[in-house]
């Protein structure tokens, strides 16, 4: 009978490793980033992560220390900072999926930036533990980010989603994309150049086909 591969190699794990990893890299270069960029990305990588994370065989602890953590409260605020520097005024948002809510009656004030941070400090203190590649500590850093993936960092994932698809997709992008139609719309000649219909004639769209009609989609 085969044995069965431990589960710090397992597919779903490789594959969490994987885009946890691309998570951390992404948020590191934040600053650098366009805010479209920026959101486009992360409504395509929290998804994944989410995915991913789900996924994750149940694994049982090793050793009774904890794994050794990485990010520094410097680190923390690098992150939190570049992202807030890319949504700027977009950063906060009302959310009732929070804790404090037990002592309110209204929705609190987060900000996607403190979400994705405590994304990323979770995320990579996983990543850097495995890639010291020892199995006792890969196998409970993995157990400890499953943890606090079903604790705290999936329910702000989920949270930052619901903001950056408002930002993306709400009034601001709206605004913003009637801001980018201020420009010169070229005139047919150059939109339709080089688009033929066919080899046999070299007829172009939009051009007078001699009998005083024009081609037509």
């Amino acid at each position: 009978m085969e044995k069965k591969a431990p589960i710090i190699y397992d597919k779903n794990t490789v594959e969490f490793v994987t885009v946890a990893a691309e998570c951390c890299g992404f948020l590191e270069k934040s600053p650098h980033s366009s805010r479209r960029k920026f959101l486009d990305t992360s409504l395509k990588l929290l998804p994944l992560l989410y995915l991913k994370a789900s996924l994750l065989s149940p694994v049982e602890r090793m050793d009774e220390s904890e794994p050794e953590t990485f990010v520094t409260e410097g680190d923390y605020e690098r992150v939190r900072a570049g992202v807030a520097s890319v949504l700027r005024e977009h950063d906060d948002y009302l959310d009732v999926f929070v804790e404090d809510m037990a002592y309110s009656d209204t929705p609190i004030r987060q900000t996607i930036s403190e979400n994705m941070a405590d994304i990323y400090q979770s995320l990579k203190d996983f990543v850097c533990v495995y890639e010291l590649g020892l199995d006792r500590t890969m196998n409970d850093a993995l157990l400890l980010c499953e943890e606090q993936f079903r604790e705290c960092w999936g329910q702000r994932l989920l949270n930052a989603m619901r903001a950056l698809h408002d930002v993306r997709y709400g009034v601001a992008a709206m605004e913003e994309e009637e801001e980018d139609m201020d420009y010169d719309v070229p005139d047919d000649s150059v939109l339709y150049d080089g688009l033929d219909m066919g080899e046999d004639d070299g007829q172009k769209v939009g051009e007078d086909d001699g009998n005083g009609d024009r081609w037509e989609f």
